[in-house]
């Protein structure tokens, strides 16, 4: 809907809607990643009854940014937010983790990404092998694997005052902006 919103107004709103961007953080980052393959993967998109108004050939990348998708190696906190998320109850089924785990569908023709890892480094370097895997352009930052520094959840924020996070959002966008020059 909100899409559809979007495009309905974009010349109101000096909107490019042949060029879009999607970023999500945290929850956001979730819904982003599954965005990914609504748009892209109709088997995905019919199995969550969700029609996309937008089109692949409209998305030309992906910004997610530390998304817990790896439902069985969460810790009991992460579940019970997860899953109220999913159901509302810690107790989540397996069909139900399989709709929600974006890194299954992941195919050829998921929208390139930019991957952000910090609290969820190890959901973000799953996603990463599924990518690599289907030969999707993206980059995975992550400065645990990178340079040995645990970072707060969605550090990215800070790169005002944080060089790891400074140089983290420099390579978001030089990735941005490589994609959009295409």
């Amino acid at each position: 809907m909100a899409f559809q919103f979007l495009m309905e107004h974009a010349d109101e709103y000096h909107l490019d809607m042949n060029r879009v961007v999607i970023m999500g953080s945290s929850a956001g980052a979730i819904m982003t990643s599954q965005l990914g393959s609504i748009i892209t993967n109709p088997a995905y998109a019919q199995l969550l009854e969700i029609e996309s108004a937008l089109q692949p050939a409209q998305v030309k990348a992906l910004v997610i940014d530390d998304a817990p998708l790896d439902y069985e190696h969460f810790s009991l906190g992460t579940k019970v937010l997860v899953g109220n998320y999913i159901r509302g109850s810690i107790f989540v089924s397996r069909d139900e983790i399989r709709r929600y785990n974006i890194i299954g569908w992941i195919d050829a023709n998921y929208p390139p990404c930019v991957l952000l890892g910090s609290e969820y480094h190890a959901d973000m370097r799953l996603m990463d092998a599924a990518l690599e895997v289907a030969s999707v352009r993206h980059e995975l930052v992550d400065p645990l694997a990178e340079r040995g520094v645990e970072k707060q959840h969605c550090f990215v924020a800070s790169e005002r005052v944080d060089e790891v996070a400074k140089d983290a959002f420099d390579r978001m966008i030089a990735f941005i902006k490589s994609i959009l020059a295409e």
